[in-house]
């Protein structure tokens, strides 16, 4: 229970702290418009669902999906699903290739990209936005992957010291 309460509150602020960042684009640097999309609640679950389970995840999928839905979303339920697709992906992925870092890293990075343009796409289905794949790949995409990497860099680190400490190396032997 304590470690449900722990992940739920992660959760949040994961979500919070997209919110904040995302508040934060476009970014005008000498007259040129930078759009950086953070996805740091996707990264937390995808991180979640390789080192954790893929059930709890899934849970907390649902949730923030839900609440990204409520939050930002104009149509409902397009956070949930894309959520729900890349766990779900990751985990499959994870489950038949070896789980390196390089790789998690890598993996996520391309989930990334993967829900911006799943998102878009239903986006430009409905008609609420104009979609060109070209334009999102050479504007978009490469500054979204910039931050998305420092953001699950800076994960990585503190998900590394946090396993370092519990490991010593000081040990006692009689």
């Amino acid at each position: 229970m304590k470690r449900a309460s722990v992940y739920l509150i992660v959760a949040i602020i994961c979500f919070y702290l997209d919110t904040v960042l995302t508040m934060m684009s476009p970014i005008k640097i000498f007259g040129i418009q930078f759009i950086m999309v953070p996805r740091l609640t996707l990264i937390f679950l995808l991180l979640m669902t390789f080192y954790r389970n893929v059930y709890s995840a899934l849970i907390l999928g649902m949730f923030l999906g839900l609440m990204t839905d409520l939050y930002f979303g104009e149509i409902y339920g397009v956070y949930l699903i894309a959520y729900l697709i890349l766990i779900l992906f990751v985990e499959k992925f994870f489950s038949l290739f070896y789980r390196d870092h390089a790789v998690v890293f890598l993996v996520i990075l391309v989930s990334v990209i993967v829900l911006d343009i799943f998102v878009a796409f239903l986006y430009h289905l409905v008609g609420l936005i104009d979609f060109n794949i070209l334009d999102y790949l050479l504007f978009r995409a490469p500054l979204t992957l910039l931050l998305n990497a420092i953001l699950l860099i800076f994960i990585y680190t503190l998900l590394d010291y946090r396993q370092n400490r519990k490991r010593t190396i000081d040990i006692k032997i009689k």
